[in-house]
């Protein structure tokens, strides 16, 4: 720390400042031939005190020997300016150095001149310490003293005073003659984010060489769902999320960094279980979260070949206890709901189906009479709106205490999420709490002791089929049939080949129910040792345990079902009665020892970190179920019949080591260096393949810090090129598949006629071969920072070669063999990209600033090797051939347009085989003839190049901020494009109207249809209406019409997908600080926000959400993602 001599002299006038400090500690030293600079910087070091001086007074060039034994401050300086006339002043750790012939005479007139007072404060109210105030283009300035107040002297009435302070905003104001001021200082959140953190420690933001992203609390807090998965969406680049659902208390996301997969979940330095883990947090008391998207993530060796995410939780400072409270109070309804037509409507549409397919009507005139006017019985049935809420509630509460002194720094929280779910009945809900306590001692002078605890406990129920199919059947059951029989009110009705009546599906007294209980814990606990007689060394040792039971119970009903118009018996609904139990128990054990070495030797800085790790895991499961009779009355598994009890049980365990260092260094701030080696061992693996080095190496140079930068290009505030290469990987196959094993058969075999007897199966072949999945990952990057701040970006480059991926050999064996092969590390793929952020932030005058940032994501995987049998042509290999090919490549017919007449046909491409083109109707599709050979079949086939896996290889988000006097605003858009929605099964079939569902979907009454509905399709003389679809059929063979999920034809059933979403926007409004002193409070905010506001997509997905689930059966048949408006509030006591 150095500054001027004035406001080294306004220090001496502050009224608190003594030598009981200096006289009390004693100094070691022994330097011999050193600057007095160097021998400064190392009694800093040593002690607590701080020099200050002017350089054009004091030569610091100046070389001297000093040794010094448990002496004063006082004796040693007496030693260092020895022969010289430099003299000192000691203010407690404060040591003032100045030239004597100088004298004091100076300072006493410039304080006759002008001076200005006043207090600087952050935004709540509370002081800001060693906050600089400097008048503009002088040295002359002071900081603020430990109650944030500040005495500057001469100061010109026309002059302006600039007040900074790390973390905040600078401010330039102008004096215009005042004597006075109180001074409020902005959090700066781009410079908050100069640390970052990274695995096992936290590096500066302009030292980092590889490709690290990082958000802060309040970029996070913008928005706010009971998912923090969600909350983060689109705001980092190469972070890849889809939403597969939004159904209450699941946290299935799909997650990935660079389309990778899966990634490393590390929290407070600790790897956990995964992105549900990192879902259920409480996003108030997230602090950060960075990525890890390239070699970086190599220190954390196994499993972190998809990278890693890092999150770090709020810890205490050193500051006044402040109480906080927010919450949230929010309604949702479902986005991408698709409509089916009612009653009447899909009877008339039934019978045009009919005629297109030369059938017999379905429905006589007396029937569609009776649902055209609505007679008992025959009436609509709005499976959707009778079933479902067209809101659901959700609310969150949060509170927390922070706060401490030096010594003792703590954290508290306390949190609870509710949501209700869209189902009426009540039968859905989700309840979760979290608790959280950090704390940070300092049991003695350079020794620290970190505890870390956290606990949630939720319960979740729901229907007791996976929701899709209770969604299907309020989709796809035939709105002419009630719930009840039409003669007995009573009786409930069979709807539907699958007897799926909805009003017992969304009954728990009537069909059952699943209910979901767990209590996830954990506790860290760390020393932390500045080591004394070592300068720069810190030592930790860390021990944590992680804990997670959880209790899932199912109750099974089954229920009579009626004929609807006859009320005669149709069978049973539901399920055999029964109830089942499942208790899992999750445990953890890790431990881990640190050293880190930190020392600059002139421009030279060097940070060394060595790690040993240990963990263990266990995992326990037990399950049993009873079947009962009517008089069972609870879900007490004894008070079933124990003669139909079945049950199993589970366990396993793991056991991981590691040992790792990394080591950065870098030349004044220009050139970095960063190596890292880790040495992993698994329990999985044979001995000979259980130890795998993972080794990393990076590189940057900052331009902007040489000089014929900042001489001639002024602007520029940074400029880093950057390139990493490094080795990570994860587990490939099972555990132990190199020990010979058996399994034991569950029911048995009985030999005698009375007694059962446990039989044992060998599972297969067994292997030493077996070893991780090996990741090669290159990087390089370019950062900018221009005009301090206003123009920022990132631009990075990437590729990833998996090896070894396991597959199964191309070989065969005689049936009698009677094993199965194990498999092996064959097959490899490489994924590549390149991301791009853009930042730009500015003021407008005093009251008004803004941001604006942009990020894109493009990352696409290739199949390199991939194991086969030999083909057997050169089709073949065009057709299932995948090596060297992008993966999840669709093969489809070129769409060329819709048929417009009957007459076309006779010169297009033969479709139907021997029936030619005869099923054809205007408005079919028509495909293109590849090969010329007059006929459409699977060798007209070519790959689309858009992806049909979970992560959409084009991903995009934009965020924009601005704040006006007390009134903030935030807005983020998320987008995605080059990968393909696939319809339901149900969804196609409601445009088909497979025999057994009776239903259409409302979108497919835009088809081609006859004028008149009475004319014959097939008559080239019959007048055509156009649609977008083709004309409605049941039977779709020998058409180019065929939608099925499992035979996609062509892109209409497999649109390509491209949106832009307003994921959030939140507008909030700080309330006057004059009105808070008036009731009591520091601050209060109170906002708005809602999340999935708006879609703009292309008119094939104008009927579904682009971001849902697809899943097996696709993407319309899920659990809706939810669109949200909240109402909210934060205050701090």
């Amino acid at each position: 720390m150095r500054c001027t001599l004035f406001m080294l002299f306004c220090l001496v006038g502050m009224t608190f400042a003594n030598e009981g400090y200096a006289q009390k500690t004693m100094v070691n030293i022994a330097l011999e031939n050193k600057t007095v600079d160097e021998v400064l910087t190392e009694l800093e070091q040593g002690t607590e005190f701080v020099f200050f001086y002017n350089n054009k007074q004091i030569d610091v060039k100046r070389r001297v020997s000093v040794r010094a034994n448990n002496k004063t401050i006082f004796k040693v300086l007496n030693d260092v300016f020895k022969g010289t006339n430099i003299g000192y002043k000691v203010l407690d750790r404060n040591i003032i150095l100045y030239d004597k012939a100088v004298g004091a005479d100076g300072v006493q007139m410039a304080l006759q001149a002008a001076t200005v007072k006043g207090s600087v404060v952050d935004a709540i109210g509370e002081p800001v310490i060693g906050a600089s105030i400097l008048v503009q283009g002088t040295t002359n300035g002071v900081i603020t003293d430990i109650d944030g107040n500040f005495i500057l002297t001469n100061v010109g009435s026309d002059a302006t005073l600039i007040i900074s302070y790390v973390g905040y905003k600078t401010q330039n104001i102008k004096v215009a003659g005042r004597n006075s001021f109180k001074i409020v200082l902005v959090e700066d959140a781009e410079i908050l984010d100069e640390v970052v953190v990274v695995g096992y420690g936290v590096q500066k933001k302009e030292s980092l060489t590889g490709a690290i992203a990082a958000i802060g609390a309040d970029e996070i807090a913008t928005t706010k769902t009971e998912n923090l998965i969600s909350n983060i969406q689109g705001k980092m680049p190469g972070l890849l999320i889809r939403q597969k659902t939004g159904e209450p208390g699941t946290f299935d996301n799909m997650v990935s960094i660079r389309g990778y997969g899966d990634p490393l979940v590390v929290i407070d330095g600790i790897t956990r279980e995964g992105t549900e883990e990192l879902a259920q947090l409480n996003s108030e008391d997230i602090e950060s979260i960075s990525i890890l998207k390239d070699a970086s993530a190599a220190i954390y060796g196994m499993n972190a070949a998809n990278g890693v995410i890092i999150v770090t939780t709020k810890k205490g400072v050193a500051e006044k206890t402040r109480v906080s409270y927010s919450a949230l109070f929010g309604m949702k309804n479902a986005t991408g709901m698709e409509e089916t037509v009612d009653a009447y409507t899909y009877r008339m549409l039934a019978n045009e189906r009919a005629r297109n397919d030369q059938a017999a009507p379905e429905y006589t005139d007396d029937i569609l009479e009776l649902y055209r006017t609505g007679a008992k019985g025959y009436t609509d049935n709005n499976w959707i709106d009778m079933f479902m809420n067209k809101l659901a509630f959700q609310q969150s509460h949060t509170v927390s205490v922070r706060g401490g002194t030096d010594k003792v720094k703590y954290y508290v929280s306390f949190g609870y999420n509710g949501d209700n779910g869209l189902l009426k009945s009540g039968i859905q809900y989700y309840h979760r709490y979290n608790l959280r306590s950090n704390l940070t001692a300092e049991l003695t002078k350079g020794l620290k002791l970190n505890v870390n605890l956290s606990g949630r406990w939720d319960e979740t129920q729901r229907p007791r089929e996976d929701f899709m199919w209770t969604f299907k059947t309020l989709m796809v059951n035939d709105r002419g049939i009630g719930t009840h029989t039409i003669n007995n009110p009573n009786h409930l009705s069979a709807i539907g080949p699958e007897n799926k009546n909805p009003f017992a599906l969304v009954d728990p007294d009537i069909d059952g129910y699943r209910k979901n209980r767990g209590l996830t814990y954990s506790a860290d606990v760390e020393l932390n040792w500045q080591v004394p007689f070592v300068k720069g060394l810190a030592l930790s040792l860390l021990g944590s345990f992680d804990g997670n039971n959880r209790n899932n119970s199912s109750l099974n009903r089954s229920y009579p079902l009626y004929d609807y118009y006859t009320d005669a018996p149709a069978g049973t609904g539901g399920s055999t009665d029964a109830y089942s139990n499942t208790m899992r128990i999750y445990q953890k054990i890790y431990g881990r020892l640190q050293a880190n070495y930190m020392r600059s030797f002139n421009q030279h800085n060097l940070n060394v970190t060595a790690v040993a790790e240990l963990s263990s895991t266990r995992r326990d499961e037990l399950s049993g179920s009873r079947q009962y009779s009517e008089l069972f009355t609870n879900d007490i598994l004894n008070q079933a019949s124990p003669g139909t009890a079945t049950n199993s049980g589970y366990r396993s365990f793991g056991r991981l080591a590691a040992y790792l260092m990394r080591a950065n260094y870098d030349y004044a701030g220009k050139y970095l260096l960063e190596v890292v080696g880790r040495y992993d061992g698994s329990y999985r693996y044979a001995p000979s393949k259980r130890w795998t080095f993972f080794p990393s190496v990076s590189a940057g140079w900052r331009l902007s810090e040489e000089s014929f930068i900042k001489d001639n290009l002024p602007f520029i505030t940074n400029l880093k090129i950057r390139g990493s290469f490094g080795q990570s990987g994860y587990d490939a196959g099972d555990p132990f598949q190199y020990v010979s094993a058996y399994n034991s058969a569950s029911n048995g075999y009985v030999f005698d006629g009375t007694s059962q007897i446990m039989g044992m199966v060998a599972p297969g072949v067994v292997t030493d071969r077996l070893s991780w999945v090996t990741s090669s990952i290159s990087n390089v990057g370019l950062d900018f920072d221009l005009w301090n701040g206003k123009l920022s970006g990132t631009i990075e480059w990437f590729n990833r070669k998996n090896e070894g991926i396991l597959a199964d050999r191309a070989q065969s064996a005689p049936d009698t063999f009677g094993a199965s092969f194990p498999k092996e590390n064959l097959n490899s793929n490489r994924n590549r990209g390149f991301e791009i952020e853009l930042g730009h932030r500015g003021q407008i005058g005093k009251d008004f600033s803004y941001s604006v940032s942009a990020n894109f994501t493009y990352a696409r995987e290739r199949s390199l090797h991939v194991e086969h049998a030999e083909y057997t042509s050169s089709m073949d290999r065009w057709l299932n051939g995948k090596e060297n090919r992008n993966s999840n490549v669709m093969w489809l017919y070129k769409y060329d347009g819709q048929y417009t007449s009957l007459e076309q046909y006779e010169t297009a491409p033969l479709i139907g085989g021997n029936l030619g083109n005869s099923k054809m109707l205007p408005g079919s599709y028509r495909l293109l003839d590849l090969n010329g050979d007059g006929r459409i079949d699977s060798s007209d086939r070519v790959p689309e190049f858009w992806a049909t896996g979970a992560n959409p290889p084009i991903q995009y988000g934009l965020t924009l901020a601005a704040s006006y006097k007390n009134f903030d605003l935030n807005m983020l858009f998320q987008g995605a494009s080059g990968y393909s929605i696939g319809y339901a099964n149900d969804d196609v079939w409601g445009y088909g109207g497979k025999t057994n569902k009776s239903y259409l979907i409302a979108k497919y009454v835009d088809r081609w249809h006859p004028a008149n509905i009475t004319d014959d399709p097939y008559n080239p003389a019959t007048q055509w209406v156009a649609g977008y679809y083709p004309a409605l059929r049941h039977n779709f063979s020998n058409t180019s019409d065929n939608g099925s999920r499992w035979n996609y034809g062509i892109s209409v059933w497999l649109p390509q997908a491209t949106y832009l979403r307003l994921k959030s926007m939140e507008i909030g409004y700080n309330l006057p600080k004059s009105f808070m002193k008036r009731i009591g409070l520091n601050s209060a905010r109170i906002f708005v926000n809602g999340s999935n506001l708006l879609t703009f997509c292309n008119k094939a997905l104008k009927d579904a959400d682009p971001e849902r689930e697809e899943r097996d059966w696709g993407a319309n048949l899920a659990y809706p993602l939810m669109r949200t408006y909240n109402f909210g509030l934060n205050i701090n006591f």
